[in-house]
Protein backbone atom coordinates (compact mmCIF):
# COMPACT_ATOMS: atom_id res chain seq x y z
CA UNK A 1 0.00 0.00 0.00
CA UNK A 2 1.35 3.33 -0.97
CA UNK A 3 1.04 6.32 1.48
CA UNK A 4 -1.85 8.86 1.09
CA UNK A 5 -0.31 12.40 1.09
CA UNK A 6 -3.18 15.48 0.97
CA UNK A 7 -2.62 18.87 0.86
CA UNK A 8 -5.79 20.96 1.49
CA UNK A 9 -6.31 25.08 0.56
CA UNK A 10 -9.63 27.24 0.39
CA UNK A 11 -10.35 30.27 -1.17
CA UNK A 12 -12.97 33.20 -0.21
CA UNK A 13 -15.34 33.33 -3.69
CA UNK A 14 -17.86 35.59 -2.05
CA UNK A 15 -19.37 37.65 -4.73
CA UNK A 16 -19.88 41.62 -4.19
CA UNK A 17 -23.68 42.43 -2.76
CA UNK A 18 -26.13 43.15 -6.19
CA UNK A 19 -25.86 40.28 -8.21
CA UNK A 20 -28.25 37.72 -9.09
CA UNK A 21 -28.74 35.03 -6.82
CA UNK A 22 -29.14 31.66 -9.00
CA UNK A 23 -31.57 29.04 -9.06
CA UNK A 24 -35.37 30.34 -8.56
CA UNK A 25 -36.59 33.28 -10.85
CA UNK A 26 -34.04 35.55 -12.57
CA UNK A 27 -34.80 38.97 -10.72
CA UNK A 28 -33.62 37.83 -7.33
CA UNK A 29 -30.54 40.18 -6.29
CA UNK A 30 -28.51 39.85 -3.11
CA UNK A 31 -28.89 42.52 -0.47
CA UNK A 32 -26.16 41.19 2.34
CA UNK A 33 -24.25 38.45 3.19
CA UNK A 34 -25.13 35.78 5.72
CA UNK A 35 -22.24 33.81 5.48
CA UNK A 36 -19.15 33.80 3.05
CA UNK A 37 -19.38 31.34 -0.29
CA UNK A 38 -16.02 29.67 -0.39
CA UNK A 39 -14.10 26.64 -2.85
CA UNK A 40 -12.35 23.87 -0.87
CA UNK A 41 -9.67 22.17 -2.72
CA UNK A 42 -8.27 17.85 -1.59
CA UNK A 43 -5.59 16.66 -3.24
CA UNK A 44 -4.72 13.25 -2.67
CA UNK A 45 -1.96 11.26 -3.99
CA UNK A 46 1.00 8.70 -3.46
CA UNK A 47 3.83 7.71 -5.20
CA UNK A 48 2.53 8.08 -9.19
CA UNK A 49 -1.18 9.79 -9.10
CA UNK A 50 -3.09 12.65 -7.96
CA UNK A 51 -6.51 13.41 -7.69
CA UNK A 52 -8.35 16.77 -7.04
CA UNK A 53 -11.72 17.24 -5.76
CA UNK A 54 -12.63 21.11 -5.32
CA UNK A 55 -16.43 21.87 -3.13
CA UNK A 56 -17.70 25.21 -4.59
CA UNK A 57 -20.52 26.79 -2.66
CA UNK A 58 -22.55 28.06 -5.75
CA UNK A 59 -26.13 26.24 -7.01
CA UNK A 60 -23.77 24.70 -10.60
CA UNK A 61 -21.01 25.83 -12.80
CA UNK A 62 -21.89 25.78 -16.48
CA UNK A 63 -19.92 23.22 -18.48
CA UNK A 64 -17.59 25.18 -20.89
CA UNK A 65 -16.98 27.20 -17.49
CA UNK A 66 -16.09 24.24 -15.45
CA UNK A 67 -13.71 22.43 -18.21
CA UNK A 68 -11.64 25.57 -18.45
CA UNK A 69 -11.42 25.27 -14.95
CA UNK A 70 -10.21 22.05 -15.02
CA UNK A 71 -7.76 22.52 -18.10
CA UNK A 72 -6.48 25.28 -16.13
CA UNK A 73 -5.38 23.48 -13.11
CA UNK A 74 -4.65 20.59 -15.03
CA UNK A 75 -1.93 22.91 -16.83
CA UNK A 76 -0.78 24.10 -13.68
CA UNK A 77 -0.40 21.17 -12.04
CA UNK A 78 0.15 18.37 -13.93
CA UNK A 79 -3.06 16.58 -12.98
CA UNK A 80 -5.02 15.12 -15.92
CA UNK A 81 -8.22 16.54 -16.35
CA UNK A 82 -10.27 13.43 -15.77
CA UNK A 83 -8.54 13.30 -12.14
CA UNK A 84 -10.30 16.69 -11.09
CA UNK A 85 -13.84 16.87 -9.90
CA UNK A 86 -15.45 20.42 -9.93
CA UNK A 87 -18.26 19.59 -7.45
CA UNK A 88 -21.61 22.57 -6.54
CA UNK A 89 -22.46 22.30 -3.33
CA UNK A 90 -26.17 23.44 -4.74
CA UNK A 91 -26.84 26.10 -2.87
CA UNK A 92 -29.57 28.43 -3.94
CA UNK A 93 -28.20 31.39 -2.64
CA UNK A 94 -25.03 32.07 -4.32
CA UNK A 95 -24.00 33.73 -7.59
CA UNK A 96 -25.03 33.10 -11.02
CA UNK A 97 -22.26 30.43 -12.49
CA UNK A 98 -24.48 28.47 -14.85
CA UNK A 99 -27.08 30.65 -17.04
CA UNK A 100 -29.73 28.63 -18.10
CA UNK A 101 -32.62 29.69 -20.25
CA UNK A 102 -35.20 30.98 -17.96
CA UNK A 103 -32.96 31.50 -15.54
CA UNK A 104 -30.96 34.62 -15.74
CA UNK A 105 -27.69 34.70 -17.44
CA UNK A 106 -24.27 33.64 -15.92
CA UNK A 107 -22.54 36.59 -14.42
CA UNK A 108 -19.69 36.48 -16.79
CA UNK A 109 -17.57 39.26 -14.95
CA UNK A 110 -17.54 37.10 -11.79
CA UNK A 111 -17.39 33.93 -13.23
CA UNK A 112 -14.36 34.82 -15.56
CA UNK A 113 -12.51 36.87 -13.39
CA UNK A 114 -13.04 35.98 -9.23
CA UNK A 115 -14.59 32.74 -9.70
CA UNK A 116 -11.94 31.00 -12.07
CA UNK A 117 -8.96 32.58 -10.54
CA UNK A 118 -10.13 31.45 -7.04
CA UNK A 119 -10.89 27.91 -7.74
CA UNK A 120 -7.78 27.39 -9.82
CA UNK A 121 -5.88 28.66 -7.05
CA UNK A 122 -7.30 26.61 -4.30
CA UNK A 123 -6.88 23.70 -6.29
CA UNK A 124 -2.81 24.36 -7.25
CA UNK A 125 -2.44 25.93 -3.44
CA UNK A 126 -3.47 22.20 -2.24
CA UNK A 127 -1.25 20.39 -4.32
CA UNK A 128 1.52 22.40 -2.59
CA UNK A 129 1.17 21.58 0.85
CA UNK A 130 0.89 17.51 0.94
CA UNK A 131 1.20 15.58 3.49
CA UNK A 132 0.90 11.34 4.91
CA UNK A 133 -2.53 10.85 6.26
CA UNK A 134 -4.29 8.32 7.78
CA UNK A 135 -7.99 8.32 7.47
CA UNK A 136 -11.03 7.50 9.48
CA UNK A 137 -15.01 7.44 7.72
CA UNK A 138 -18.20 6.62 9.65
CA UNK A 139 -21.72 6.67 8.59
CA UNK A 140 -24.65 8.04 10.08
CA UNK A 141 -28.28 8.68 9.89
CA UNK A 142 -29.68 12.73 9.02
CA UNK A 143 -33.20 13.76 8.73
CA UNK A 144 -32.46 17.05 7.54
CA UNK A 145 -33.48 15.95 4.00
CA UNK A 146 -36.66 14.62 2.27
CA UNK A 147 -38.45 13.79 -1.29
CA UNK A 148 -39.78 16.45 -1.98
CA UNK A 149 -42.10 15.43 -4.53
CA UNK A 150 -44.70 15.91 -2.95
CA UNK A 151 -48.52 14.29 -4.27
CA UNK A 152 -51.19 17.28 -4.09
CA UNK A 153 -55.25 16.70 -3.86
CA UNK A 154 -55.48 16.99 -7.32
CA UNK A 155 -52.94 14.46 -8.45
CA UNK A 156 -50.42 16.37 -9.16
CA UNK A 157 -46.99 16.70 -7.75
CA UNK A 158 -45.58 20.03 -6.80
CA UNK A 159 -42.15 20.93 -4.98
CA UNK A 160 -42.95 20.41 -1.18
CA UNK A 161 -42.19 17.28 1.35
CA UNK A 162 -43.37 13.53 0.55
CA UNK A 163 -42.67 11.64 3.43
CA UNK A 164 -42.99 8.13 1.94
CA UNK A 165 -40.92 9.22 -1.27
CA UNK A 166 -37.45 7.94 -1.81
CA UNK A 167 -34.88 9.42 -0.21
CA UNK A 168 -31.53 8.36 1.44
CA UNK A 169 -30.69 9.43 5.09
CA UNK A 170 -27.15 8.28 5.22
CA UNK A 171 -24.34 11.27 5.47
CA UNK A 172 -21.13 9.97 5.53
CA UNK A 173 -18.45 11.73 6.95
CA UNK A 174 -15.05 11.05 6.23
CA UNK A 175 -11.46 12.82 8.25
CA UNK A 176 -8.01 13.13 7.59
CA UNK A 177 -5.35 13.55 10.46
CA UNK A 178 -1.56 14.35 9.96
CA UNK A 179 1.15 12.28 11.63
CA UNK A 180 1.49 14.26 14.87
CA UNK A 181 -2.29 12.96 14.96
CA UNK A 182 -3.84 16.33 14.24
CA UNK A 183 -6.92 16.21 12.16
CA UNK A 184 -6.24 18.71 9.19
CA UNK A 185 -9.54 17.99 7.12
CA UNK A 186 -13.08 16.86 6.97
CA UNK A 187 -15.59 15.57 4.01
CA UNK A 188 -19.08 15.10 5.04
CA UNK A 189 -21.55 14.04 1.99
CA UNK A 190 -25.14 13.94 1.99
CA UNK A 191 -27.81 14.32 -0.72
CA UNK A 192 -30.32 17.74 -0.14
CA UNK A 193 -30.84 20.73 -2.38
CA UNK A 194 -29.71 23.70 -0.91
CA UNK A 195 -32.92 25.67 -0.93
CA UNK A 196 -33.87 26.38 2.72
CA UNK A 197 -32.99 29.55 2.50
CA UNK A 198 -35.77 30.36 -0.13
CA UNK A 199 -36.51 33.09 -1.96
CA UNK A 200 -34.22 35.16 0.06
CA UNK A 201 -31.64 38.32 -0.34
CA UNK A 202 -28.74 36.93 1.67
CA UNK A 203 -25.83 35.38 0.22
CA UNK A 204 -25.51 32.01 2.16
CA UNK A 205 -24.11 28.65 1.62
CA UNK A 206 -27.12 27.33 3.27
CA UNK A 207 -27.77 24.71 5.89
CA UNK A 208 -24.64 22.73 4.84
CA UNK A 209 -22.53 25.78 5.59
CA UNK A 210 -23.55 25.95 8.79
CA UNK A 211 -23.31 21.96 9.63
CA UNK A 212 -19.33 22.43 7.95
CA UNK A 213 -18.99 25.38 9.94
CA UNK A 214 -19.81 23.71 13.54
CA UNK A 215 -17.72 20.50 11.99
CA UNK A 216 -14.51 22.65 11.38
CA UNK A 217 -14.77 24.66 14.80
CA UNK A 218 -15.30 21.40 16.91
CA UNK A 219 -12.17 18.99 15.00
CA UNK A 220 -9.98 21.67 13.62
CA UNK A 221 -9.82 20.48 10.36
CA UNK A 222 -10.88 22.47 7.07
CA UNK A 223 -14.54 20.54 6.56
CA UNK A 224 -15.92 21.14 3.40
CA UNK A 225 -19.06 19.81 2.08
CA UNK A 226 -19.94 17.49 -1.13
CA UNK A 227 -23.59 17.19 -2.27
CA UNK A 228 -24.84 13.58 -3.23
CA UNK A 229 -27.93 12.54 -5.26
CA UNK A 230 -29.96 15.79 -4.54
CA UNK A 231 -32.72 15.90 -7.28
CA UNK A 232 -35.35 14.45 -5.61
CA UNK A 233 -34.33 15.72 -2.34
CA UNK A 234 -35.00 19.02 -0.49
CA UNK A 235 -34.74 20.17 3.38
CA UNK A 236 -36.84 18.87 5.37
CA UNK A 237 -38.10 22.45 6.83
CA UNK A 238 -40.54 22.74 9.74
CA UNK A 239 -42.57 24.50 7.72
CA UNK A 240 -43.37 21.21 5.47
CA UNK A 241 -42.14 22.93 2.10
CA UNK A 242 -39.01 22.70 -0.02
CA UNK A 243 -37.72 26.60 0.56
CA UNK A 244 -37.51 28.46 3.56
CA UNK A 245 -35.83 31.54 4.84
CA UNK A 246 -32.81 32.39 7.39
CA UNK A 247 -34.46 31.51 10.37
CA UNK A 248 -35.34 27.94 8.82
CA UNK A 249 -32.04 27.59 7.27
CA UNK A 250 -30.29 28.21 10.61
CA UNK A 251 -32.89 25.81 12.12
CA UNK A 252 -31.71 23.34 10.05
CA UNK A 253 -28.45 23.46 10.13
CA UNK A 254 -28.17 23.29 13.30
CA UNK A 255 -29.66 19.76 13.30
CA UNK A 256 -27.31 18.87 10.35
CA UNK A 257 -24.24 20.38 12.09
CA UNK A 258 -25.73 18.05 15.12
CA UNK A 259 -26.05 15.13 12.75
CA UNK A 260 -22.39 15.35 11.27
CA UNK A 261 -20.89 16.26 15.51
CA UNK A 262 -22.47 12.64 15.88
CA UNK A 263 -21.13 10.57 13.32
CA UNK A 264 -17.52 12.15 13.57
CA UNK A 265 -17.77 10.97 17.08
CA UNK A 266 -18.21 7.54 16.21
CA UNK A 267 -15.03 7.32 13.64
CA UNK A 268 -13.30 4.61 14.32
CA UNK A 269 -9.35 4.67 14.54
CA UNK A 270 -7.29 6.18 11.50
CA UNK A 271 -5.21 4.06 9.28
CA UNK A 272 -3.64 4.33 6.26
CA UNK A 273 -5.59 3.68 3.37
CA UNK A 274 -6.15 2.88 -0.43
CA UNK A 275 -6.06 5.39 -2.96
CA UNK A 276 -7.46 5.53 -6.44
CA UNK A 277 -8.79 7.47 -9.53
CA UNK A 278 -10.00 6.24 -12.30
CA UNK A 279 -11.42 8.66 -15.65
CA UNK A 280 -14.03 6.79 -17.34
CA UNK A 281 -17.37 7.43 -19.68
CA UNK A 282 -20.73 6.43 -19.17
CA UNK A 283 -22.85 5.65 -22.30
CA UNK A 284 -26.42 6.79 -22.34
CA UNK A 285 -29.16 5.86 -24.64
CA UNK A 286 -31.08 8.59 -26.49
CA UNK A 287 -34.45 8.37 -27.88
CA UNK A 288 -35.00 9.95 -31.44
CA UNK A 289 -36.05 13.70 -31.70
CA UNK A 290 -39.68 14.61 -31.66
CA UNK A 291 -41.51 15.30 -34.86
CA UNK A 292 -41.22 18.47 -36.75
CA UNK A 293 -44.99 18.47 -36.32
CA UNK A 294 -44.85 18.17 -32.31
CA UNK A 295 -42.23 21.02 -32.51
CA UNK A 296 -44.80 23.14 -34.85
CA UNK A 297 -47.78 22.80 -32.48
CA UNK A 298 -45.71 23.06 -28.90
CA UNK A 299 -43.81 26.28 -30.38
CA UNK A 300 -47.54 27.75 -31.38
CA UNK A 301 -48.83 26.82 -27.87
CA UNK A 302 -45.89 28.60 -26.03
CA UNK A 303 -44.85 31.44 -28.45
CA UNK A 304 -45.72 34.69 -26.37
CA UNK A 305 -46.38 32.33 -23.07
CA UNK A 306 -42.39 32.47 -22.08
CA UNK A 307 -42.99 34.74 -18.93
CA UNK A 308 -42.01 32.21 -16.56
CA UNK A 309 -38.55 29.97 -16.26
CA UNK A 310 -40.20 26.93 -17.92
CA UNK A 311 -42.39 28.16 -20.58
CA UNK A 312 -39.59 29.90 -21.73
CA UNK A 313 -36.97 26.53 -21.53
CA UNK A 314 -39.67 24.78 -23.10
CA UNK A 315 -40.29 27.46 -26.18
CA UNK A 316 -36.35 27.23 -26.81
CA UNK A 317 -36.31 23.79 -26.58
CA UNK A 318 -38.93 23.02 -29.01
CA UNK A 319 -37.14 26.12 -31.61
CA UNK A 320 -34.18 24.72 -30.88
CA UNK A 321 -35.30 20.94 -32.03
CA UNK A 322 -36.78 22.53 -35.09
CA UNK A 323 -33.56 23.92 -36.32
CA UNK A 324 -31.95 20.72 -35.93
CA UNK A 325 -34.75 18.73 -38.25
CA UNK A 326 -34.53 21.47 -40.62
CA UNK A 327 -30.64 21.27 -40.44
CA UNK A 328 -30.82 17.47 -41.42
CA UNK A 329 -28.79 17.07 -37.83
CA UNK A 330 -28.75 12.94 -37.39
CA UNK A 331 -29.91 11.17 -34.28
CA UNK A 332 -27.46 9.74 -31.65
CA UNK A 333 -27.72 6.68 -30.16
CA UNK A 334 -26.25 7.38 -26.87
CA UNK A 335 -24.36 10.39 -24.98
CA UNK A 336 -20.83 9.69 -23.43
CA UNK A 337 -20.61 11.11 -20.10
CA UNK A 338 -17.60 11.62 -18.84
CA UNK A 339 -16.71 10.14 -15.17
CA UNK A 340 -14.41 10.55 -12.70
CA UNK A 341 -14.33 8.50 -9.82
CA UNK A 342 -11.80 8.57 -6.46
CA UNK A 343 -11.52 5.90 -3.91
CA UNK A 344 -9.95 6.96 -0.19
CA UNK A 345 -10.22 3.66 1.57
CA UNK A 346 -13.31 2.11 1.22
CA UNK A 347 -15.60 5.65 -0.13
CA UNK A 348 -15.80 6.17 -3.68
CA UNK A 349 -16.99 9.62 -5.11
CA UNK A 350 -18.41 9.23 -8.66
CA UNK A 351 -18.64 12.40 -10.25
CA UNK A 352 -22.61 13.21 -12.40
CA UNK A 353 -23.09 16.56 -13.56
CA UNK A 354 -26.78 16.04 -12.86
CA UNK A 355 -29.15 16.67 -10.09
CA UNK A 356 -29.44 12.52 -9.52
CA UNK A 357 -32.96 11.02 -7.98
CA UNK A 358 -32.02 9.63 -4.60
CA UNK A 359 -33.25 6.13 -5.73
CA UNK A 360 -30.77 5.77 -8.43
CA UNK A 361 -27.27 5.68 -5.66
CA UNK A 362 -29.19 3.36 -3.82
CA UNK A 363 -29.46 0.73 -6.06
CA UNK A 364 -25.77 0.90 -6.99
CA UNK A 365 -24.91 1.15 -3.67
CA UNK A 366 -27.38 -2.20 -2.93
CA UNK A 367 -24.63 -3.75 -6.09
CA UNK A 368 -21.57 -2.74 -4.94
CA UNK A 369 -20.94 -4.38 -1.52
CA UNK A 370 -17.06 -3.37 -0.91
CA UNK A 371 -17.65 0.14 -1.21
CA UNK A 372 -19.74 3.47 0.24
CA UNK A 373 -20.46 4.68 -3.28
CA UNK A 374 -21.18 8.54 -2.93
CA UNK A 375 -22.56 9.84 -6.56
CA UNK A 376 -21.72 14.14 -6.33
CA UNK A 377 -24.48 15.68 -8.28
CA UNK A 378 -23.77 18.94 -10.25
CA UNK A 379 -20.14 17.44 -10.25
CA UNK A 380 -18.35 18.60 -13.43
CA UNK A 381 -20.99 20.35 -14.82
CA UNK A 382 -24.54 21.14 -14.85
CA UNK A 383 -27.06 19.39 -16.88
CA UNK A 384 -30.41 19.32 -15.10
CA UNK A 385 -32.81 16.27 -13.41
CA UNK A 386 -31.72 12.76 -13.28
CA UNK A 387 -34.98 10.77 -12.70
CA UNK A 388 -35.96 7.50 -12.40
CA UNK A 389 -38.03 5.74 -14.59
CA UNK A 390 -40.93 5.06 -12.15
CA UNK A 391 -41.21 8.83 -11.54
CA UNK A 392 -42.07 9.45 -15.33
CA UNK A 393 -45.31 8.97 -15.51
CA UNK A 394 -46.08 11.61 -12.38
CA UNK A 395 -44.71 14.28 -14.00
CA UNK A 396 -43.66 17.63 -11.78
CA UNK A 397 -40.84 20.13 -12.71
CA UNK A 398 -38.29 17.81 -12.63
CA UNK A 399 -39.53 15.53 -15.18
CA UNK A 400 -40.78 18.65 -17.19
CA UNK A 401 -37.12 19.84 -16.75
CA UNK A 402 -35.91 16.32 -17.41
CA UNK A 403 -38.17 15.64 -21.27
CA UNK A 404 -36.34 19.13 -22.03
CA UNK A 405 -32.95 18.89 -21.58
CA UNK A 406 -31.81 18.49 -24.80
CA UNK A 407 -32.25 18.30 -28.30
CA UNK A 408 -32.78 14.53 -27.75
CA UNK A 409 -34.64 13.27 -24.59
CA UNK A 410 -32.49 10.11 -22.86
CA UNK A 411 -34.91 6.69 -22.91
CA UNK A 412 -37.30 6.12 -20.08
CA UNK A 413 -35.03 3.74 -18.65
CA UNK A 414 -31.94 5.69 -18.76
CA UNK A 415 -31.12 5.46 -15.30
CA UNK A 416 -30.45 1.60 -15.60
CA UNK A 417 -28.29 2.51 -17.83
CA UNK A 418 -26.75 4.64 -15.36
CA UNK A 419 -26.18 2.48 -12.88
CA UNK A 420 -25.17 -0.15 -14.68
CA UNK A 421 -22.60 2.19 -16.19
CA UNK A 422 -21.47 3.39 -12.99
CA UNK A 423 -21.40 0.20 -11.47
CA UNK A 424 -19.02 -1.03 -14.70
CA UNK A 425 -16.76 2.29 -14.26
CA UNK A 426 -16.40 1.08 -10.30
CA UNK A 427 -15.20 -2.29 -11.32
CA UNK A 428 -12.16 -0.45 -12.66
CA UNK A 429 -10.97 1.07 -9.42
CA UNK A 430 -8.35 -1.08 -7.67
Amino acid sequence: MSQLLLGISREDITPEIGGNLYGYNPDIYSESIHDNLTATAFTFGDSDKKAIMVSVTVCGIENDLQLRIRNEISKQTGVPVGNILLAATHTHSGPNTSGGVGWGTIDSDYSEHRFFDALVKAAVDSTGNMVPVKVASAVGKSYVGINRRELNENNAIILGQNPWGPFNPDMTVVSFKNYNDEVIANIVSYGCHGTSAGLNHEITRDWSGIMTDALESVSGGITAFFNGPEGDVGPRLSNGKTIGNIKLTEELGAIAAADALKIYNTLPEYTDVDFDVFDGLINLPLLPKISLEETEKWIAEYEGKDTWPLAKKRLVYYKNVKKAILSGESDKEYRPIPQSLVKIGNVVFASCPYELFSEINLRIQKEVKDYNVIVLSNANGIGGYFPTESELCRLGYEILMFLIDDIQCYTNDVDYHFVKETIKNIENIK
